[in-house]
């Protein structure tokens, strides 16, 4: 399994996803997915979207850069990095009441920067 592969399917367990969720979220089948995590094909037009999808960058996704993804979640505000660490200790049950609550939150926010924009 080539670095890229093994990053992708770590990334994709800490936040507790199957592939067939992490491939619905980025435009594409489990099975053009699954071939990323064996390392049979590289995620070169979806780079965009992993990294978004998982926080971090195309070079980390890639291997060039060592950091681990832990010490770049170690980067977020002591509170952020606590919630995250709550969020991997729920269950896949409660994960999904949590996505679906932080969906409805940002799609509010979103609503109100649009309605109200700053001058």
């Amino acid at each position: 399994m080539n670095i890229t592969a093994y990053r992708l399917r770590a990334l994709r367990e800490a936040k507790g996803l199957s592939q067939r969720e992490v491939a619905e979220r980025i435009g594409m089948t489990r099975a053009a997915y699954n071939k990323y995590e064996r390392g049979t094909s590289r995620p070169v037009r979806k780079l965009d979207e992993l990294t978004a999808l998982f926080g971090v960058t195309t070079d980390y996704l890639l291997g060039k850069d060592a950091t681990s993804f832990e010490n770049q979640l170690t980067d977020l505000a002591a509170h952020d990095y606590d919630q995250i660490q709550k969020y991997l200790g729920l269950s896949q049950e409660n994960k999904l009441l949590a996505d679906i609550m932080l969906d409805a939150l940002h799609d509010r926010e979103q609503k109100s920067s649009t309605e109200n924009p700053t001058i």
